[in-house]
């Protein structure tokens, strides 16, 4: 679905540094369109606390070792594993707790993506972020077609007021492009504890939203009497 193109003022000014009978004419195009998030993200956490620093480590380092060979297994899901670390629980000196992320990523495998998390749950894997995102070729794709259109409308504009002003349009000094731009909705928010089994038989769910991305060209065109 393409949105209509977000049209922003002209602005005319004279400039010095143009011959006397052209004009200046500033310009701004944004066009828009909605996607929809390809690629389901999921971070979970393997997660042990105790008073032995050597066991929560060793309890961590198992699970995820675990779950690195579960998601290996599993076809169109790629994975990588994320910060580890271990310290004291707080006040409690005599605690210790170790942690290390899990981020598993798919575009064309989703319901496979989505058993693995409830199997790593099931297994003691607190999930901290289950999202859609953007993946970055769609993204790239996208960001270049809209910018395109931006500055077709760019152009399209100038030669109409040239054409309201009795004027001809002799093309742009000088065009700005945006890197372009689109926002993700938020993240789910994080877990800090694990699931139980119990509660991890039935997988968790999720839907791809749709995401706005547009870009923004601005222009000097040049117009001269007809």
């Amino acid at each position: 679905m393409i949105r209509p193109l977000i049209l922003a003022a002209a602005l005319l000014s004279a400039s010095p540094a143009l011959a006397e009978q052209e004009t200046l004419l500033r310009l701004s195009e944004t066009a828009e369109r909605i996607v929809r998030a390809d690629q389901l993200v999921a971070v979970l956490r393997a997660q042990a606390t105790g008073g032995s620093v050597s066991a929560v480590q060793e309890q961590v380092n198992r699970q995820v070792a675990a779950a690195l060979e579960r998601a290996r297994a599993t076809q169109g899901v790629t994975v990588s594993t994320g910060g580890y670390w271990t310290g004291r629980m707080g006040e409690r000196r005599d605690q210790w707790l170790s942690s290390q992320d899990i981020r598993l990523s798919a575009t064309d495998a989703a319901p496979a993506l989505l058993e693995l998390v409830g199997t790593l749950q099931g297994q003691g894997l607190a999930i901290s972020r289950l999202s859609y995102d953007v993946s970055r070729p769609l993204a790239r794709r996208e960001r270049e077609a809209v910018t395109a259109e931006a500055l077709a409308g760019l152009k399209e504009r100038a030669e109409r007021l040239a054409g309201v002003m009795g004027m001809s349009f002799a093309g742009f000094r000088e065009v700005r492009v945006d890197a372009g731009r689109f926002a993700m909705p938020p993240p789910m928010p994080r877990a800090m504890a694990a699931a139980s089994a119990e509660a991890a038989r039935t997988p968790p769910s999720a839907e791809p939203s749709e995401v706005p991305i547009a870009a923004t060209v601005e222009g000097d065109a040049i117009l001269k009497p007809r």
